[in-house]
């Protein structure tokens, strides 16, 4: 059974996996059985015959389990038992570079935490201590908070519970339009109460904390059990338990009587609602990866933590979430740092797990940073998220707003912090600087303060230059990649962003394996197309979650298999050296209903600036398709039929396309979207889009199709291409080097000789690239 495992993280959420060598000690114990299969027991040893027992669990309600201690290095055996069900023997080793962190018992988090407040981010003590340095080192804290802050003091205290929503299957326009009001209305109303609690902390001025305390009483009047509970509506549900345990925190003592009775009232039923949809309804991420309830895990825990001494029910809250926070988590991601769903949701969901993260190291001294995943994420991003892009893709989400660019900003600053590291210093900076040119996110209607760098503020030291030996970095636990020519430099920047992911097309990720974004310069030349009008509006269902609408592979017109753990993808097989860089996505399972090999090899040519993809092809039997090569971009395309050659220009900047198809074949030019995105007040950025297809003519059972893309710019000039079929090899001439292709596997042409896909011939080195990926031979 070990190797008929399913790939998707989700369909196989069991740790440790078998083999594997653990990267944080003790590791999670988790396994995929349903609830009713309890209680459970977990067996851990030294040996595989388990004589040599170390750990014996008993009594376990949830499939899941953290230890208290660390493990001593070496190799484990650990199995579970449910009623009338077991699982396999499954191994695991401890190695000597794995991160010790123990989490002790929740009791001991509480009594470490105690019950002054404030104890979300901050002490009591720590809170004496910066309003004695308001006017020194928190100045400009209190520079940006106060004025906000006093604009708020006129505000309206009181909101309006909103209404039940419309039904989105007869009116889809009149639900996104109520389901969009109540979001931000109460997103905004209590983020902005959180601002006047920041006020109140740092300055003790109690005005601030009289309208935080009237603003909350007001939203805490709302009944959980309407039209805002989870069940309905879960957007202004998550509103008052996003930001709401904080803000009450910090202003606690500043409630009378009844107003503490009635906030402490709301957040205990919201806590109750919250637990009783997270977990009597399966178990985080073992049996549920709902995108939403990563957010909800969070906002449970600070509820629990702000008010442990008050709700009878927190400590049993978080005893559950220990090992999902301090174990599981993250469910979209692994240790290297890419985020499957996206660098928007990505950041939403990061950003809120650093509420618990530094709330548990400030308040208990449990450092949840030292786990891989924090470095690499802000890694991931500083590869894969230049602050010049103008669109950022793969995902939901794209737009070039000022609060994405400060909070992507403040989240990899906070990691840098929290992890000892100037690292991402440089890349922080520039993001800021950038982040100031770009506009407000119109749709918002409110600008969110972000209280971690306010009340953590970093020294403005020399930040080390953005670098790095490698061209390409590449994240396979989600399946990103990013090739960067200069990622210091934005003028000479040329990046390529690749995603071929394990976690398959489904929550806010599309049907896009293998999908790429290039800029050059600064500038983007090549995007996914559509935008995110509304998760599942016609637009999103019927374009954008298409393989049609990415720069991907469709078959005679059908796409990827879309929705599905199933159409998963990966990057494996990379190879760099001073000449060439050089990935391979794997996306068979995608394309499994019409194809049993569908691969991408992505190859970047250094010295020319150049990006050789070949896609390798090979039809189910009995399934006759046409590979068609689809790209889309913000400019027009123009194309040369005889020459195979097409182009598109934007600013400073241009694409050129050279396609190694000189057989029967054929372009398609469009723009626009069938359907197209619903009018809304954020479509200032969707401008209008352009597409290309190449299909070769005939319905190929095999082949291969490769195409040189060549960016420039005003600084950057484009090399010499030509390309051509020579003895029924393409064949492209780069400068004074050459690339020959062949039509699947195997070739013969001009003296040179492969059993593979394609021959690179650069200066005086030979790459053979094969299916299983780059060979140098000399």
């Amino acid at each position: 059974m070990h190797t008929n495992r399913h790939p998707h993280p989700h369909i196989d959420p069991r740790q440790p996996r078998q083999g594997t060598a653990i990267s944080t000690n003790p590791p999670v114990f988790a396994w995929k059985a349903q609830l009713e299969q309890g209680p459970f027991r977990l067996e851990v040893a030294r040996d595989a015959a388990f004589a040599q027992p170390v750990l014996t669990i008993e009594g376990l309600r949830d499939p899941v389990f953290l230890p208290t201690e660390t493990l001593a290095a070496g190799t484990y055996f650990w199995r579970w038992q449910g009623k009338e069900v077991a699982g396999e023997d499954f191994s695991f080793t401890v190695g000597p570079d794995a991160v010790e962190l123990p989490v002790p018992p929740v009791a001991e988090w509480l009594q470490r935490i105690g019950t002054q407040h404030p104890r979300l981010y901050l002490s009591a003590k720590r809170q004496e201590e910066i309003r004695g340095q308001l006017h020194g080192a928190f100045a400009p804290s209190w520079e940006q908070v106060q004025p906000m802050a006093d604009r708020l003091l006129d505000d309206d205290r009181e909101i309006a519970e909103p209404p039940y929503l419309p039904d989105r299957n007869l009116n889809y326009d009149a639900y996104i339009e109520a389901f969009a009001k109540a979001m931000w209305d109460s997103r905004a109303f209590v983020a902005n109460s959180q601002t006047l609690a920041l006020a109140y902390v740092l300055s003790g001025d109690r005005r601030y904390a009289r309208a935080a305390c009237e603003r909350m009483t007001s939203i805490c009047r709302w009944d959980p059990d309407g039209s805002t509970h989870l069940a309905h509506n879960d957007e202004p549900h998550m509103s008052v338990i996003w930001h709401g345990p904080t803000t009450c925190d910090w202003v606690f003592d500043e409630f009378t009587e009844a107003e503490r009775a009635i906030v402490l009232a709301q957040f205990r039923r919201r806590g109750q609602i919250t637990f009783e949809h997270m977990h009597g309804k399966g178990c985080y991420g073992v049996t549920r990866f709902d995108s939403h309830a990563g957010r909800e895990i969070v906002f449970l825990a600070m509820i629990a933590l702000a008010f442990h001494e008050e709700i009878p029910e927190a400590e049993t809250w978080l005893d559950w979430l220990r090992p999902v926070l301090c174990g599981i988590w993250p469910v979209w991601a692994g240790d290297d740092g890419a985020w499957a769903e996206g660098l928007l949701y990505g950041l939403a969901y990061v950003e809120i797990m650093t509420m618990f993260a530094v709330s548990l190291k400030h308040g208990a001294g449990i450092d949840l940073f030292q786990r891989p995943f924090w470095r690499g994420h802000a890694r991931w991003r500083q590869a894969c998220f230049p602050p010049y892009a103008e669109w950022i893709g793969f995902g939901d989400h794209s737009e070039r707003w000022a609060s994405t660019w400060r909070a992507n900003a403040d989240l990899v600053e906070r990691i840098g912090a929290e992890t000892g590291t100037d690292e991402f210093a440089a890349y922080v900076r520039w993001m800021r600087a950038e982040g100031a040119t770009c506009p407000d996110r119109e749709d918002a209607g409110f600008v969110p303060l972000n209280p971690l760098p306010l009340l953590f503020p970093q020294p403005a030291d020399a930040a080390a230059p953005l670098a790095s030996d490698h061209a390409l970095r590449v994240f396979p636990a989600a399946g990103w990649g990013a090739f960067r020519s200069q990622p210091d430099n934005p003028a000479l920047d040329v990046a390529l962003i690749l995603r071929s992911s394990p976690f398959g097309s489904i929550s806010h990720s599309h049907a896009n394996q293998n999908d790429f974004i290039l800029h050059a310069g600064g500038v983007v030349l090549a995007m996914p197309s559509g935008y995110y009008d509304g998760y599942a509006s016609p637009h999103h269902a019927n374009w954008v979650w298409h393989t049609k609408s990415h720069n991907c592979l469709t078959l005679s017109d059908a796409g990827q298999i879309m929705r599905s753990p199933d159409s998963v993808g990966a990057l494996d097989a990379v190879f760099e050296d001073e000449r060439l860089a050089y990935v391979r996505g794997v996306a068979d399972a995608a394309y499994a209903d019409r194809a049993t090999r569908y691969r991408r090899h992505f190859l970047f040519l250094k010295q020319h600036r150049c990006f050789l993809l070949v896609d390798e092809f090979e039809a189910q039997p009995g399934i006759v398709s046409t590979p068609q090569w689809n790209l889309h971009s913000w400019a027009p395309f123009h194309v040369e039929p005889d020459e195979r050659t097409f182009s598109c220009h934007r600013q400073h900047a241009r694409l050129d396309g050279f396609v190694m198809f000189h057989r029967v074949g054929f372009f398609s030019l469009t723009e626009g979207w069938d359907p197209p995105p619903r009018h809304c007040v954020r479509a200032s950025q969707w401008h209008q889009q352009y597409h290309l297809r190449f299909s070769p003519s005939g319905l190929p059972g095999r082949q291969c199709l490769g195409v040189l893309l060549r960016p420039s710019t005003d600084i950057l000039p484009a090399c010499h291409v030509h390309t051509k079929l020579v003895d029924g090899v393409e064949v492209a001439e780069i400068g004074e080097d050459r690339v020959f292709l062949a039509g699947y596997h195997g070739l013969t042409c001009e003296g040179v000789a492969s059993d593979g896909l394609a021959v690179l011939q650069l200066g005086d080195r030979r790459y053979d690239l094969f299916p299983e990926g780059l060979t140098r031979l000399r």
